[in-house]
């Protein structure tokens, strides 16, 4: 996902001038766009790029004699031609030099030359003494409105990020009262179209505070532009379950192999069809692998054509009681965030994939985790925030799981072979200077260390700008004394996880980001048993990598502030007993299946909180559910032994639905709770469920892997299921473990007959004599 999907492109207040440019315009004109081009790409040569700011300033001037009464001036379109050029160039994003404020002091009283001229000198977040809309002829809204909105590629100061959201909302509020006061107007809607093409809020998921009112504003301005439906529209109305199941739908972009896919799928993968109709929703059919089994896992597999509301209007047929927005709705307005503007089920919830609160008036829940917000943070959020049990995050990288293609070793990278290695596989957009100057210091301390990094990821962008980054990072590294030759930076986009993976070996400590942190690249890591540092703030996206470290019982490695994060990296730089017992505890952790990667947990949990909070919207209805602001859990805390307690009675009663809800209420708090999970197993199984029931107890299994009589158990349900293949391979797991077991040798001698292996069968009714003569099951006869 780009910070520059939606490049500026200039629209012309009138109709294109004809008229020749005057002799001094059209040489400042020529002397900047020669000097542009060179700067742009050569970002290392400080020469070109004062070559560039001084021609720029000549311009600028040049701009500030247009005649006030003259807006039809020839050269305004040249101007915004060479505005959009500086915008795609990336130089705009520089800080202002001493010469460039004093002009834009003067700009900002010159009329709407002045305003052109400081268009042309600085983005519209450096530039706060810019007019609001109020100020700008109505002819200009629309190239304004892309000005002022137009994402940076990248901040290059200490403080950008947050000086960009601080100046970013009172223009975005300052439009959105504009479009609902008056959308009718050719200006508004002008600059409202512009305002959808450009708009990206990427970079303000970069600043650590809330950014519910940029949400909001955004959502204001969504809703009037995109939102088709008329005013006598009748939403629908949640109607009570009476024990019917849900009707849940989930609409992504698409299902390829994608971040979206695999942290959306665990939350519908094993929903209980009993209790839940699985319904997907695509707008791009890839026929992927991983879209071949998410349609398996699902009843219905729709793709969405044709315009917004034929979209809109089939989701709505579908009959939804809940749909699940499972793409980002919060970076670039895609298909799927204007689909979003629209109320199409009585329960609609945005799941993680949205970085921040969507603030649109047509979602209802936010799903995030207890491991990863803070006591307060339904604030940050304009819908509900319901919590999962744990982390926000879970993952499913297995469905279409590929070999690695490469095999890096550190001499590819010019990496001493002996030296520690500090690595990360952070996206660049996260790596702000604030990022850089940490570990920088970090460098500075450990002298024969270094760093490998892996930024380029084209899951976010496909036209990075390497070369920029490359000469940023070496002067902040130059600034505290580390030489530029110990970063290495991997510009290799790799054909899969696993590559990226084989690249992570190649380091000796993972460095995660912050304030934005990582979460699916903070699973590879894990994977391989990096230690992991990571840095945790007050916000939902500041707080998802430790919210997965909290959740495998590694607080130690969660900081708090800068000081904390360095004093963590280095003593596991300086302390190689240390390192090992980190890696050896992380994976002993992922090697019991951490809840984040555990989809039959995830599909529960999911599935609990959806149910809850669509009970609770049926009984108080729509607008009471929205006012509410207490947040929503799946069920009160419960004490897991009594309610096991419960359960073992009832099916030693012959109850199993009793022991089903007995079982349900634990798994609610604990969704991978094992003894919970294998007496709903055997509750499952007694209720005729075998299907069902061996998917908990497979799940039990985490961790039990010498427990005979669970294998045993697992095989039972197995053949009840008629998976007779993984019932034989769970009985041997069995019998491997518990050779005694007679009644596991009379189930492969069944099963062995079932599938016509004869050999196999005679060899297990032999042991089972062997065992016990006398057993009648196994007599031979003559």
């Amino acid at each position: 996902m780009s910070l520059s999907d939606a490049p500026f492109t200039p629209t012309p207040p009138s109709s294109s001038p004809t008229a020749e440019l005057p002799d001094e315009l059209q040489s400042a004109i020529q002397q900047f766009d020669a000097d542009l081009q060179t700067a742009r790409y050569a970002p290392t040569d400080v020469a070109a790029t004062t070559r560039f700011r001084e021609s720029r300033l000549a311009l600028a001037n040049e701009i500030l004699g247009f005649p006030q009464t003259e807006s039809e001036n020839p050269g305004v379109m040249a101007t915004l031609a060479l505005i959009a050029e500086v915008i795609g160039s990336g130089l705009h994003d520089l800080p202002a030099t001493e010469a460039e404020k004093e002009l834009l002091k003067t700009c900002a009283t010159a009329g709407w030359p002045g305003m052109l001229a400081g268009m042309l000198t600085s983005p519209g977040w450096r530039w706060t003494e810019a007019p609001p809309f109020d100020r700008v002829p109505n002819e200009f809204w629309g190239v304004y409105a892309r000005w002022a909105f137009a994402p940076v590629q990248s901040f290059n100061q200490p403080g950008d990020a947050e000086a960009y959201a601080e100046a970013y909302l009172p223009r975005l509020e300052n439009l959105a009262r504009w479009v609902e006061r008056n959308a009718g107007s050719s200006a508004v809607r002008a600059a409202m179209q512009s305002y959808l093409q450009v708009t990206n809020c990427i970079p303000l998921y970069f600043t650590q505070g809330s950014l519910r009112r940029h949400a909001e504003a955004r959502a204001r301005i969504l809703t009037k532009a995109i939102k088709t439906d008329s005013r006598d529209f009748i939403a629908p109305i949640a109607l009570p379950r009476y024990g019917r199941p849900l009707r849940i739908g989930f609409v992504n972009r698409h299902f390829g192999s994608q971040t979206e896919t695999y942290t959306t799928l665990p939350t519908f993968e094993h929903l209980d069809p009993e209790r839940f109709e699985t319904v997907l929703f695509t707008l791009h059919e890839t026929g992927s692998e991983l879209e071949q089994y998410c349609r398996g896992r699902a009843g219905e597999f729709h793709v969405l054509s044709g315009e917004l509301f034929e979209q809109v209007e089939k989701i709505r047929m579908a009959g939804l009681d809940v749909l699940v927005f499972g793409t980002n709705l919060t970076a670039v307005v895609n298909e799927v965030t204007r689909l979003a503007t629209h109320r199409m089920a009585p329960l609609q919830v945005v799941n993680n994939s949205s970085c921040i609160t969507s603030g649109l008036p047509e979602v209802d829940m936010y799903v995030s985790g207890d491991a990863t917000e803070i006591t307060e943070a339904a604030a940050h959020f304009s819908e509900r925030l319901g919590l999962l049990p744990g982390p926000a995050h879970a993952f499913n990288y297995d469905a279409d799981a590929q070999e690695p293609a490469t095999n890096p070793t550190r001499a590819d990278y010019n990496l001493p072979e002996d030296g520690l290695v500090f690595v990360s596989a952070a996206n660049y957009y996260k790596l702000v200077p604030e990022v850089q100057h940490t570990w920088a210091k970090l460098l500075a301390a450990q002298p024969e260390s270094h760093l490998l990094v892996h930024p380029f990821n084209p899951n976010w962008s496909d036209n990075y700008p390497m070369e920029r980054f490359r000469a940023e990072f070496d002067a902040v590294l130059q600034s505290h004394g580390v030489a530029p030759s110990r970063l290495v930076i991997s510009d290799q986009f790799f054909p899969s996880r696993t590559d990226v993976k084989e690249l992570l070996k190649l380091g000796d400590i993972y460095l995660d980001t912050f304030p934005f942190a990582g979460v699916n690249s903070l699973v590879d890591p894990l994977e391989l048993g990096l230690p992991t540092i990571v840095w945790d703030g007050e916000t939902f996206r500041s707080r998802m990598a430790g919210g997965l470290l909290r959740s495998i019982g590694l607080h130690g490695l969660v900081a708090t502030d800068e000081q904390g994060y360095l004093d963590l990296a280095w003593q596991m730089a300086n302390e190689p007993d240390a390192r090992t017992a980190c890696s050896q505890r992380i994976r002993e952790a992922m090697d019991a299946t951490p809840l984040f990667l555990d989809p039959l947990a995830a599909s529960d949990a999911f599935g609990d909180l959806v149910e809850k909070a669509y009970d609770e919207l049926a009984d108080v209805g729509a607008k009471q559910f929205a006012r509410g602001r207490h947040v929503l859990r799946a069920g009160p805390s419960v004490e897991a032994s009594a309610k096991l307690e419960e359960a073992e009675q009832a099916l030693a009663a012959y109850d199993p639905n009793t022991a089903l809800e007995s079982t349900r209420d634990i798994l609610r708090q604990m969704p991978d709770h094992a003894a919970a999970r294998r007496l709903h197993a055997r509750a499952l199984q007694e209720a005729g469920r075998a299907q069902r029931a061996s998917q908990y107890f497979l799940a039990s299994l985490q961790g039990a892997e010498d427990d005979a009589s669970l294998w045993f158990d697992c095989a039972r349900a197995l053949h009840a299921a008629d998976d007779t293949a993984q019932a034989l391979a769970a009985l041997e797991a069995s019998l491997r473990i518990d050779p005694g077991n007679l009644d596991g040798w009379a189930m492969m001698a069944d099963l062995a007959d079932a599938v016509g292996s004869t050999d196999i069968a005679d060899q297990a009714r032999s042991v089972a004599h062997e065992i016990s003569p006398e057993d009648p099951r196994f007599l031979v006869t003559a």
